[in-house]
């Protein structure tokens, strides 16, 4: 039986997806398809056969170029969600705790600095 990975291998893998990114990657996928379809179609509101000299052509290089558009936003938010995962990783565990005693008091390297009145 091979074994077992330990439990933060577990954590790091899915503890970074937390609701709030989850709502955040949900949202921003969304956009990622409404905005430009509703951009495209505003533009080929004025691309009609009368007003336009090709305009069927004309439709479907917006038609592209939306695809274009979605899969380019669809990318971004996948890259962000690659990075989100790598920064919860470098991170760690995040492990709270109180401040050693000598530590609050200690003075700053920077209070030796000549002070200029």
């Amino acid at each position: 039986m091979p074994p077992s990975p330990p439990e933060h291998f577990h954590e790091a893998l899915t503890g970074w997806f937390t609701p709030p990114v989850r709502r955040r990657a949900l949202l921003l996928t969304a956009l990622s398809f409404v905005v430009p379809w509703l951009l495209g179609a505003w533009i080929k509101l004025g691309q009609q056969p009368g007003l336009h000299n090709d305009a069927e052509r004309q439709q479907l290089l917006v038609d592209y170029m939306v695809t274009g558009a979605i899969l380019f936003c669809l990318s971004m938010v996948l890259t962000w969600l690659i990075g989100t995962w790598i920064l919860a990783v470098m991170k760690g565990r995040q492990l709270l705790g109180d401040d050693f005693p000598e530590e609050t008091h200690r003075p700053s390297p920077a209070d030796d600095r000549v002070r200029r009145g």
